[in-house]
């Protein structure tokens, strides 16, 4: 049986879940070609289904699953995840309560998670995604008014975010002292974070909801707003960063981006609603929610 035909038994399997509403797929609609990447699902539902109702559903593909993984309990990022392996390909099936859900994208939407979160997990991320997901299935309709909650990014937490994270883009101190010594590793630690902070503060700029660290060059070419070359530049400052003879000229590119970066907080520059899903079909090559 071909790996497509294996998966598509695997989301009837699931759609056939009582406690199952809705079903989409992170990233569209397109599945990656094998070895590429994961597939994430999520599966969002009234209460979370046993164990026995997971497992009974994921077994009823037979021998195409060659490993499963049922897990009891789950995590505040990323629900109660169960991993199934067809064909070399491992499928994330996450489990979410709406309710628990709705919660979550409230405290990103009013601005209460400004910062990343356990050391990888961007909340503003989980927007993102839902924007971007490929429906499978939505019984109760909750994806689909999810992304028309989404499809406004609200003008107070581009804002918010811009703000604070405006502040943390060029850490002079740390730079300076690094430069001073020679010390690139020291540098590359500093720069990584310095860059983390712009890239937020940018993409709040354009109010796109900063997804993750991948594909951000791709994003970066959409956005109407920012520094000139931006992409080129950044990927200099990098480059430099890499040799102890060419800290100083790495700084002088990256102090020079935030200081254009900082000029744009002096007008009414954040783009309007009709940026935001252009900005992120374009970067991503997903479907708006009108057309899935």
């Amino acid at each position: 049986m071909k790996f497509t035909d294996s998966y598509k038994l695997l989301i009837g399997a699931i759609k056939e879940i009582k406690e199952a509403l809705s079903i989409g797929k992170s990233g569209g609609k397109k599945l990656p070609v094998k070895g590429e990447s994961d597939i994430d699902i999520f599966v969002f539902c009234n209460q979370i289904p046993s164990v026995k109702t997971r497992q009974t559903a994921v077994e009823s593909l037979g021998a195409a699953v060659s490993k499963m993984t049922i897990n009891e309990t789950g995590g505040r990022f990323w629900g109660v995840c169960d991993f199934i392996n067809i064909k070399n390909t491992e499928i994330c099936l996450m489990y979410f309560t709406t309710a628990e859900m709705d919660a979550e994208i409230e405290t990103v939407l009013n601005g209460s998670r400004l910062d990343r979160e356990n050391g990888y997990f961007y909340p503003t991320g989980r927007c993102a995604s839902f924007l971007s997901m490929y429906i499978l299935c939505d019984k109760s309709g909750y994806i689909s008014d999810m992304k028309k909650r989404l499809y406004e990014y609200p003008r107070l937490l581009a804002e918010k975010l811009y703000g604070h994270h405006i502040q943390k883009i060029n850490d002079d101190e740390d730079f300076d002292r690094a430069v001073f010594r020679g010390d690139v590793l020291f540098y590359h630690a500093v720069l990584e974070g310095a860059i983390d902070h712009f890239l937020q503060a940018l993409f709040a700029l354009n109010r796109c909801y900063f997804p993750s660290r991948k594909r951000s060059l791709h994003f970066i070419e959409q956005f109407k707003i920012k520094p000139e070359n931006c992409s080129a530049r950044l990927l200099k400052a990098i480059e430099l960063g890499a040799g102890e003879k060419t800290l100083s000229q790495s700084y002088e590119i990256w102090g020079a981006l935030c200081r254009e970066l900082l000029e744009f907080e002096r007008g009414d520059i954040f783009c309007g609603k009709d940026d935001i899903i252009r900005t992120i079909n374009n970067a991503r090559g997903a479907k708006t929610y009108e057309n899935q």
